[in-house]
């Protein structure tokens, strides 16, 4: 019975871009990204509990640290980057190193621009997604209907959760999330260790913003 409800619930989700006029298929999100430190650090294994408690002393942000990031979309490719410092109303800046992922969904390649250590890497690879499963829940994010899905990132030992608008009929999302049948609009990585949602979103045409630059060329 279970299982029943959860396809029917899965189907109407699906369905409901078909009964819109005004599906959308290319625009801007803007997302509020917030990292919490102290639970992060509070589960790694190698760290005694006195340097956690002193962790938690020195770096406790019930808050967390915010900063944003931009996704720029359209059905042939997606661009995700930082602001520019001026656009970012971040007080703490620790997202200032290059750092740039370009989806081209008709080649089925990714190029990510990534800064470590003071030097800037360039890497190409193919298509890859996650292997989602969703899940038989929803949720409103700035307007839009969402269903959750969920993966696991074997290497990083992440648990991820994503919700994805199907509204927004364009599988992107933030960072290297994608792949789903609608765009990621909300993210929860290890149980709330990192959360993403959007903050803004705009429908337009994004054809200039989807231009490489000239570094990553």
């Amino acid at each position: 019975m279970k299982k029943t409800s959860r396809i029917l619930l899965l189907i109407t989700f699906l369905a409901l871009p078909l009964l819109s006029f005004s599906q959308a298929t290319e625009g801007k999100i803007t997302y509020k990204y917030t990292i919490f430190w102290d639970k992060i650090y509070a589960k790694l294994d190698f760290l005694s509990q006195f340097e956690k408690d002193r962790i938690k002393l020195t770096r406790n942000n019930e808050e967390g640290y915010t900063t944003k990031m931009q996704l720029f979309f359209s059905p042939m490719a997606s661009l995700c980057t930082y602001p520019e410092e001026s656009e970012n109303e971040s007080t703490y800046s620790w997202r200032k190193d290059d750092y740039l992922i370009y989806r081209d969904f008709d080649e089925k390649k990714v190029k990510e621009l990534q800064e470590m250590l003071g030097k800037t890497y360039l890497i190409e690879d193919e298509l890859n997604p996650y292997k989602w499963r969703v899940m038989n829940e929803l949720k409103e994010i700035q307007g839009h209907l969402c269903m959750k899905a969920i993966t696991e990132d074997t290497v990083k030992k992440q648990i991820i959760a994503a919700w994805f608008a199907a509204d927004i009929s364009v599988p992107v999302g933030p960072e290297r999330l994608y792949g789903l049948p609608g765009a990621i609009l909300g993210v929860e990585i290890n149980g709330g260790d990192v959360l993403i949602e959007a903050d803004k979103i705009e429908i337009r045409n994004v054809a200039e913003e989807l231009k490489l630059p000239r570094k990553v060329k």
